[in-house]
């Protein structure tokens, strides 16, 4: 099945959509100013949301302190007071108009925050349909938001719930490798997965890439939460210049934000993974392998660039099956599909088209460097055994068939024609080799020559 290892290597495909339809936000009518501003640093297709907040800030104190101004003014005249008794109001007025501006708009900032943030995270992850893409993402986003420095998220396997490292942004891959299970901070993480809620602490001083450059680390471990059900963990680490790591709403919604998301990217690259991947040797499977040989031959006639197709059948599955059971075969088409995947290119398509029958879609690859690569699998058949157990050892012989574009054809019925006449050219040598060895020397040598059977032209007598 589909395992998050995997998608932090990346293997499945997605495309992402770069254009989305920016959505209307009170007070960003000027879009082309918006966009040059910060959201605490953070620079977006978005703009900076608080921006209109900031302005009304400003306006509001310039209009509160000329109020107060002249204010204390008329009653100078009015009360006939000193100007010590002046400035003393003016000061009192300007220092109680200051607090309660700084907080009632930190209070508004603060909800602005909980209700803007997890919409633009979702709305920026939502863009991309690939799941490790949104990851990187992710944690890219989330320390741009909260100006904090380092990232990590983690995501939960069904089966065990374990936590595996899939992203991180600040952190050196040695200190926390990818793709590896969370060796550190159980305590915490623990708390966070099995109460569900944010877990803020200070910074262990054991862990040097828990520090900061202020030399005071907070650290929130943050679930990540797809309809009240856990799936993943978020770390992140600031220092004084993240106050928002104090705001454990704001983490709670955006947690719920990006949980939701990357779930749903999740569970489509799953369902991506059982329509395109062959059950039995992980291999793509034949539907997924003649689309993409569709699309790579429109793109070498485009390109003039050339693929290469090889098709390989194994000889004597039947005879394997009927003589060591089907679950032997299975084990041999297993360790053949891994053999397979493992002498092909990164850039090249491995799959199972039949039940004997693997074929392989090999990218910008010349005739001579198709043939170099049926020669290789050959060769690793001859030295590796496809089943050891029960004091038996299998090796396999395949029939390999090569045939692309363009030396063999101009269509994708042409090309698979070639190298299936090929594969079924080479099966017939090895079987007229094997029946000529199983011949009695005599028998070889003093058998009356037969001549071939063929069909007269068309229209003369037989």
């Amino acid at each position: 099945m589909f395992g998050v290892s995997s998608l932090a290597r990346g293997v499945t495909r997605g495309t992402a959509r770069h254009a989305c339809q920016q959505p209307e936000v009170e007070g960003l009518e000027d879009s082309n100013a918006a966009a040059t501003d910060t959201v605490d640093g953070y620079r977006g297709s978005f703009g900076d949301p608080l921006h209109h907040v900031r302005t009304e800030k400003k306006r509001l104190r310039i209009g509160a302190y000329g109020a107060i101004a002249a204010f204390v003014i008329v009653n100078h005249f009015a009360l006939h007071m000193n100007g010590l008794q002046t400035v003393v109001t003016l000061a009192c007025c300007s220092a109680v108009a200051t607090g309660a501006i700084e907080y009632a708009f930190a209070k508004f900032l603060r909800l602005r925050k909980q209700g803007v943030y997890p919409g633009m995270l979702a709305m920026e992850l939502g863009a991309t349909h690939d799941f490790g893409q949104a990851c990187e993402q992710s944690v890219r986003l989330v320390a741009e938001l909260l100006q904090i420095e380092k990232v990590i998220l983690a995501w939960s396997t069904p089966c065990d719930h374990q936590l595996t490292t899939i992203a991180s942004h600040g952190v050196p891959p040695e200190d926390v490798p990818l793709a590896t299970p969370l060796p550190w901070c159980q305590q915490a993480v623990k708390q966070a997965m099995e109460k569900r809620k944010v877990v803020v602490t200070s910074a262990d001083r054991d862990r040097a890439w828990l520090s900061t450059s202020d030399g005071c680390s907070r650290v929130a471990y943050v679930p990540l939460l797809s309809l009240d059900r856990f799936v993943g963990l978020l770390v992140l680490v600031g220092g004084r210049e993240a106050p928002d790591l104090r705001d454990k709403t704001l983490l709670t919604t955006i947690g719920l934000a990006i949980g939701l998301t990357l779930d749903n990217l999740h569970h489509s690259a799953e369902l991506r993974e059982v329509a395109t991947q062959d059950e039995l040797t992980q291999l793509f499977n034949r539907r997924y392998f003649f689309e993409q040989l569709d699309k790579e031959l429109k793109a070498a006639r485009r390109s003039g660039r050339p693929f290469g197709l090889l098709i390989l059948d194994v000889d004597s599955l039947k005879l394997i099956n009927d003589t060591y059971g089907h679950n032997v075969g299975d084990t041999v088409l297993t360790n053949l599909g891994k053999l397979v995947a493992n002498r092909v290119r990164t850039e090249d398509i491995p799959a199972r088209i039949g039940g004997d029958e693997f074929a392989v879609l090999m990218p910008d690859t010349n005739e001579r460097g198709a043939s170099a690569t049926a020669a290789r699998l050959e060769e690793a058949l001859q030295t590796k055994p496809m089943y050891e157990g029960d004091g038996i050892e299998l090796r396999l012989a395949v029939s390999c068939g090569v045939a692309g574009y363009p030396w063999s054809g101009e269509t994708v019925a042409d090309i698979v024609q070639w190298a299936d006449a090929n594969m079924y050219r080479v099966k017939a040598m090895r079987k007229g080799r094997a029946q000529a060895a199983s011949t009695p020397s005599s028998e070889r040598h003093f058998r009356p020559a037969r001549a071939p059977e063929t069909n007269p032209p068309e229209g003369e007598p037989s």
